[in-house]
């Protein structure tokens, strides 16, 4: 037995060394996608259950930012630094896109409203707000939260970038310790140590506290492929209940002695998303499943759409349909996943189409 799971380390070993396309990972990544819509627009179970479900289910997030540690920061520095390159360039013109987009949404939204004062207000201009959205990722608009994932993984190709170009990549495990603790103790820890920043009473999920060192984690991974292969598949299928079962004994006790502020990085969804990242690495190889090769690009529109597509829900309902409202308020991350994977859909078969007429121009 042992030696069949050193047989099955090599052989992940050899497959990602030769940066081959590991499509089963990118099928991964929209599995995934229901939870992120539970995290963001919550579980359709209206009750203590729905609560806890929805919060367990942030551990998505962090298996994305795990993924793309993984397959960027590879230990060949000179492939490390193409990558990143490519990361940059890529993450920052979609950041752009869908920083645009939100911007003329929450424009359109507060005109409507009869709020547009807000986009020139004190509130909105004080020194604060553009620090806690650079470096805290925190979105200052009514409309658009959820593109604190987006920034901050742009943000993370940047910082990375530029390590590298210094030559930096020797400080990486003690920054991910660093912080790791940090975000225990502004975030899970926050009102146990009186924290206070700008105001702000925690600091939520962003560059900081998931995106840097989630993806250091995966960068550990990538470096010990090998033993993850070694490893029976049932320990990270055990760990994942371990994980739920940490999140869930967290909020119990935070809530129970007044603690809670702020669970978003809490020590269960790490573990979660570690042993779910660790079992879809095990298995990369291409099989002919279609999401093999569109996993990836599906999930990223469609986490864009998510928060705008909610939005156009909520106001056709309560426009055509207002006694509807409690049933798609409490539906709404499942009426949206199946809008959203539509649309991604189009915007797919729109983007080869493209891609076809450019290839037969040449």
């Amino acid at each position: 037995m042992n030696e069949f799971y050193e047989k099955v380390g090599l052989r992940l070993s050899t497959f990602y060394n030769r940066n081959k396309f590991a499509g089963r990972v990118d099928r991964m990544k929209f599995i995934l996608m229901p939870f992120v819509f539970f995290a963001v627009l919550g579980f359709p179970m209206d009750n203590v259950i729905g609560e806890y479900v929805s919060a367990i289910c942030n551990f998505a997030a962090l298996s994305f930012f795990i993924f793309c540690g993984f397959f960027t920061l590879v230990p060949d520095k000179k492939e490390r630094k193409q990558k990143l390159g490519r990361a940059v360039k890529r993450s920052f013109i979609f950041f752009g896109i869908v920083f645009a987009a939100y911007l003329l949404i929450n424009v359109i939204y507060l005109a409507a409203t009869g709020n547009i004062g807000y986009l020139v207000s004190p509130e909105l201009l004080r020194s604060g707000v553009l620090f806690n959205f650079i470096v805290l990722n925190v979105w200052p608009l009514p409309i658009g939260s959820a593109i604190w994932f987006i920034e901050s993984l742009a943000f993370s190709y940047l910082f990375f970038f530029l390590a590298e170009k210094l030559n930096l990549s020797k400080l990486y495990l003690p920054l991910a310790i660093v912080l790791f603790i940090f975000s225990l103790l502004s975030g899970e820890l926050a009102r146990l140590i009186g924290f206070s920043f700008f105001g702000r009473t925690y600091i939520p999920g962003g560059m900081l506290t998931k995106a840097l060192p989630f993806m250091l984690v995966g960068m550990f991974l990538r470096k010990t492929i090998d033993k993850i292969g070694e490893i029976h598949k049932a320990v990270f299928f055990v760990a994942i209940f371990i994980g739920i079962g940490f999140s869930v004994l967290e909020r119990l006790f935070l809530g129970k002695y007044g603690l809670l502020v702020y669970t978003g990085n809490a020590v269960g969804y790490a573990i979660i998303a570690i042993a779910v990242c660790c079992l879809s690495l095990r298995y990369p190889e291409i099989d002919g499943v279609f999401l093999d090769d569109e996993g990836a690009d599906f999930s990223r529109n469609m986490y864009a759409l998510c928060q705008p597509v909610s939005l156009a829900v909520w106001a056709i309902t309560g426009a055509v349909a207002p006694d509807m409202l409690s049933t798609v308020s409490m539906f709404g991350s499942v009426i949206c996943f199946i809008l959203c994977f539509g649309l991604a859909f189009i915007i797919g078969s729109v983007k080869f189409r493209i891609r076809e007429s450019k290839g037969a121009l040449k």
